[in-house]
């Protein structure tokens, strides 16, 4: 969908504003009908440069690539100057000028060519100026939003990313593993060590190192393998991905606790969660693809913390992302593809 940055009963009155001023303007010196016509070209041009502006230029420029805007800008004022000069002459000819029979010399052709000029660099620099000005309100109240959802999000990780229940669960493993004397309890404890620095730490920040994430999702996954004594068909490949990205902290932690809790892949034997994390050129790709038992099936707009995903990605990459889910009969299926 195209962003819209200026409001349409905003560009009605800046039309019909700039219609009578340049109306008052003309009847000095045509008759009205060539007036109206002239005011309807220059108000009409007036326009075009914001719209061309709005729904082209600047986001598809300012924003990415300041020298081409200027460049194609200037391009663009001085087709636009051109066409309104066309119009501007070919509809209220000189010769129906009042002052036509008694001015003592002929108007300099460059005199409407400057004005065609003047008038739309003034609508180039008002239409700026005005989406700039919302730009920069739009930027303000998101910095506010975003300020607000991390605060909300640190909340929510030390009370609902990392479970109590999750937590008693690894801290009745690692018992178990201690009191049989495994030789596996240290590394768990270490593990699970980790794991809490990592969300008590290092996911205050704004964005984290992927390598750190994906230890993280590491941990998480030899905990889940914890639960249950049977085999699990549980597989993370992360060997194709370039680990020194920079990645939104627990970005990708709903999705592989939504594979795990819906497949129950520690409960059933035929259940299996498939992790792929890849990186090519300019784009971080995640797919997660796990089975659903008769037991699991999940209902329409169920999704642990889905939700809440969809609004950090528009937030922190607005336009670019892509989240295709899919959901048949046995499988589900997530790819998230972030470029940079």
């Amino acid at each position: 969908m195209i962003k819209t940055y200026i409001s349409g009963w905003l560009k009605f009155v800046i039309w019909i504003s700039f219609t009578i001023l340049f109306l008052t303007t003309g009847i000095y010196f045509f008759p009205f009908q060539y007036a109206l016509i002239g005011a309807l070209v220059s108000s009409g041009t007036f326009i075009g440069v914001l719209l061309i502006n709005e729904y082209w230029l600047f986001p598809k420029y300012f924003i990415e690539n300041r020298r081409r805007f200027i460049i194609i800008n200037l391009i663009v004022i001085f087709i636009l100057t051109g066409l309104n000069f066309f119009l501007d002459t070919t509809l209220t000819p000189r010769e129906l000028s009042k002052f036509a029979h008694t001015a003592k010399m002929e108007m300099p052709i460059y005199f409407p060519i400057l004005r065609s000029f003047g008038m739309v660099s003034m609508a180039n620099f008002i239409s700026i100026t005005l989406l700039l000005a919302t730009e920069l309100k739009r930027k303000a109240e998101n910095e506010k939003f975003l300020k607000e959802e991390k605060l909300g999000t640190e909340i929510k990780l030390l009370k609902a990313q990392i479970n109590p229940h999750f937590i008693f669960n690894a801290l009745n493993n690692i018992y178990s593993l201690t009191y049989t004397k495994s030789e596996m309890a240290p590394e768990s404890i270490l593990k699970l060590s980790e794991m809490l620095r990592y969300v008590f730490y290092d996911c205050s920040n704004d964005v984290v190192k992927l390598d750190a994430e994906i230890e993280y999702i590491s941990n998480f996954i030899a905990f889940q393998q914890m639960k249950s004594e049977h085999e699990q068909s549980i597989s993370f490949d992360n060997s194709k991905v370039r680990t020194d990205i920079d990645i939104a902290p627990m970005l990708f932690i709903p999705f592989i606790e939504n594979a795990f809790k819906y497949s129950k892949v520690e409960e059933v034997d035929k259940a299996y969660v498939n992790i792929n994390l890849s990186s090519e050129k300019n784009a971080l790709i995640l797919e997660i693809e796990n089975s659903i038992p008769n037991i699991g099936k999940i209902l329409s707009g169920n999704g642990l913390g889905i939700k809440n995903v969809r609004q950090r990605l528009d937030l922190l990459y607005p336009n670019k992302y892509s989240l295709d889910i899919y959901n048949s009969d046995d499988k589900f299926t997530v790819k998230l593809k972030i470029n940079s």
